[in-house]
């Protein structure tokens, strides 16, 4: 007997897309701890009017409503400021097309956008490549260290290493600077748009027409930019010692210098935050009539810091453990994978990511990919929580897009890193914002993080990827401008870079042709693609060693690949496991012990019927799996390999087979309709380039004319009348095995031709 699970489709517009004007009072986001450091967009306000402050910024929580803005991209102290959050983003309200914006008032300090600090020069001026976006020329963001409550930045400028830590007493915020050694003074923006500066006599401080002073330790010169009388920046004399300079501001009074911190103390891993370990007891399932089981890890949702659980990367740091990942910018580690599963310790180890939805572990050690960076997370106390968020790549420019994930992270056998960036789509979904380099993209970055390469473009909402054993790259897609459909592109490592169809995002790739996906995927089967993972040797799951399995988030299903090479050209189809989710497949990793881990949560455009989920995957070797396990493309049709003997009449049957094919369009429109592969409507291809087609539906019905079961069994070769390239071929079986079970199913393959 079959049984289908029917998922209720969750209205975007209910859940995730959420105007700011309707976003519910007191939401989650507002109570939930982020911790001491917060990496994001953030926007604020400047002049009287709203702007992006960050593209990849630092917020520091100074307590008691009281934070520093820091842009980790220009090395600039942007704000400090007591004052409530403007909420949105997509993380966080659902909102589409906002981020979060530090409120309109009268804020203690506040920049222009501007470098942080002035270049060997001496000059301010933003002389990146593509002016306003990526890292500057003359300073780099190596990453920040927590101890308790406390953090400290670190970067270098003109090549010196700088540590920066702020502190607050009431409303007096002091700035410590820790230089190293410079043979040349170095020039800090202390702040601007304060109204005009006057310094005072004895040069240790200055302060401004409305109000704001500041005070520096000695040794600090002030200098008024002439031709800015709003700009008040600091000259740090040349040392060839370490020095320790303070700066501190107040509004209205006059500010004092705090205490000197210890920044080796500060540097060396400190008192934990979350040290409280939660337990839960994941639910083990006890059926054994299914192919597939699935087990769940029970998740900490009630957790004394109010911590959104949705996870979105994840790997194994051992056997018995894993680290998660949190579409909220939380690491957790989950202890417990080779007990009973009765006590299952959960610890949240790292806050104040940026959207990482990437988390892959090499050697031990966690690294985290953000839409920011990879960073690299270095537990320095050992006391199981993380004191060092070290940046280990951070080349990947970016804008204030809510839609352009960085998808995935996964590394080859030479230990290059791979992830998948996501286009800037517009709000709704049709065309994009402005384009930058990296937009679109598969990056590969080297083992040591030092070089950042393009191995693909031309991707719309890759959802995730995957490397094979011979560094083949692997990328989900979804429908969409340019993508007719949502499908899984396939590139050997030989091949890149490769162009995967998204004219807007092509990047420097203007003249390469287009390379067509492996399949094609209707949106009935996946309407928005997560990442695919391959077979290992040691995988007990009914497939067999290098197969290649897919991941649908939009219909929370798993599939195996069924890969087709013919003249170099990779095509093929997939058919649905028989596995059944608690939410969305988004991630999958293979456990030493043979079986799958499966996480996935619940955004929009998915039929995840929980918020999120983390599964094991179990295979049940006594009932085995009675699907396809590889198929052939002949010249007149197909020939389809099943893992186990069929019952010979059905198989040479002709009536047990149906089957259809179509065509899409691949356009500057918004998706596609289906065409006929055998009367090309001349008029409806034309016309859906310029218009949206989704509503043409034709469809053409195929005739199996023969049907030959092969000598040992387990094949069936189907004969099928004007066989043709078709860009969508769906298969429908209806068998049984030898033993007399039902065997009922679809292959849907894209066919190229010789």
């Amino acid at each position: 007997m079959r049984t289908s699970n029917l998922f209720l489709l969750i209205s975007v517009a209910l859940l995730q897309n959420l105007s700011a004007q309707n976003k519910p009072k007191g939401g989650w986001y507002e109570k939930m701890d982020i911790g001491p450091s917060w990496m994001n967009t953030f926007g604020d306000y400047f002049g009287g009017a709203k702007r992006t402050a960050t593209l990849k910024g630092i917020s520091l929580d100074l307590g008691e409503g009281w934070r520093g803005l820091f842009d980790t991209e220009t090395l600039q102290l942007v704000r400090v400021s007591q004052e409530t959050i403007e909420w949105g983003g997509t993380p966080w309200t659902g909102a589409h097309g906002s981020f979060i914006t530090m409120g309109n008032k009268n804020p203690l300090q506040i920049a222009a956008k501007s470098s942080g600090w002035a270049d060997a020069d001496g000059s301010f001026e933003d002389k990146r490549s593509l002016k306003g976006f990526g890292n500057m020329p003359h300073a780099m963001y190596a990453g920040h260290y927590r101890h308790g409550r406390e953090v400290v930045l670190e970067y270098t400028v003109n090549g010196t290493t700088v540590y920066d830590h702020l502190t607050r007493e009431g409303a007096n915020v002091t700035r410590s600077l820790k230089v190293s050694a410079h043979d040349k003074p170095l020039t800090l923006l202390v702040a601007d748009e304060t109204g005009d500066f006057q310094i005072a006599a004895d040069g240790k401080s200055a302060k401004s027409a409305d109000g704001l002073e500041v005070v520096a330790s000695a040794g600090v010169k002030w200098v008024i930019e002439p031709a800015n009388l709003k700009r008040l920046v600091a000259q740090i004399p040349a040392s060839k010692t370490v020095t320790t300079v303070q700066i501190a501001f107040a509004r209205g009074a006059s500010p004092v210098l705090a205490k000197v911190p210890d920044f080796k103390k500060l540097t060396s891993g400190g008192p934990g935050l979350w040290q409280e370990v939660i337990t839960t007891a994941g639910v083990v399932s006890d059926k054994k009539d299914t192919s597939y089981v699935t087990d769940v890890l029970t998740l900490p949702e009630n957790n004394p810091w109010g911590a959104n659980l949705r996870f979105g990367g994840f790997d194994f740091i051992n056997e018995d453990s894993a680290a998660l990942s949190t579409w909220n910018g939380d690491v957790w580690v989950v202890k417990g994978l080779k007990g009973d599963w009765k006590e299952l310790k959960w610890q949240r180890i790292a806050s104040g990511l940026f959207e990482p939805l990437g988390l892959k572990v090499v050697k031990g050690e966690i690294y985290v990919n953000g839409r920011d960076q990879i960073t690299k997370l270095i537990d320095l106390n050992k006391d199981g929580e993380i004191d060092h968020y070290k940046t280990f790549n951070r080349d990947m420019y970016i804008s204030q897009n809510f839609h352009e994930f960085a998808f995935d992270l996964q590394t080859d056998k030479a230990g290059n890193f791979y992830f998948a960036k996501g286009g800037p789509v517009r709000g709704g979904g049709r065309n994009f914002e402005q384009i930058l380099p990296h937009h679109g993209i598969v990056a590969k970055i080297s083992p040591d993080g030092k070089k950042f390469e393009v191995v693909a473009t031309g991707l719309r909402a890759p959802g995730g990827l995957s490397v094979g054993p011979e560094g083949q790259i692997t990328t989900g897609e979804n429908e969409g401008t340019w993508q007719p459909c949502c499908k899984i592109n396939y590139v050997t490592a030989k091949k890149a870079p490769v162009f995967f169809g998204t004219e807007p995002t092509r990047q420097t790739l203007k003249d390469a042709s287009y390379t067509a996906p492996l399949v094609y995927l209707p949106m009935d089967v996946d309407n928005s693609g997560g990442s695919q993972v391959w077979v290992p040797d040691f995988a007990k799951f009914g497939l067999k060693t290098g197969e290649l399995i897919h991941l649908s988030y939009g219909k929370s299903s798993v599939y195996r690949v069924l890969p087709v090479e013919r003249d170099d050209k990779m095509q093929g189809g997939v058919v649905k496991l028989p596995i059944t989710l608690q939410s969305s497949a988004m991630r999958a990793r293979f456990h030493q012990d043979g079986s799958m881990y499966v996480l996935g949560f619940r955004g929009w455009q998915t039929n995840a019927p929980t918020n999120c989920a983390f599964q094991r995957v179990r295979y049940i070797s006594e009932v085995g799996i009675n699907l396809p396990e590889k198929i052939e493309y002949t010249d007149t049709g197909v020939k389809i390999h099943f893992s186990t003997k069929l019952d010979a009449e059905l198989a040479n049957d002709i009536t047990s087979y149906s089957g259809q094919r179509w065509d899409y369009v691949r356009g500057p429109q918004y998706g596609s309709g289906e065409f006929s592969v055998d009367t090309p409507d001349t008029e409806a291809l034309e016309k859906a380039l310029t218009s949206e087609s989704q509503k043409h539906k034709m469809r053409d019905k195929i005739a199996i004319s023969s049907a030959k079961l092969s000598v040992d069994g387990k094949a069936v070769e189907l004969v099928i009348d004007g066989m043709k390239p078709s860009m969508s071929l769906k298969v429908a079986y209806d068998l049984e095995n030898a033993d007399g079970d039902v065997m009922i199913g679809d292959i849907h393959a894209t066919v190229y031709g010789k």
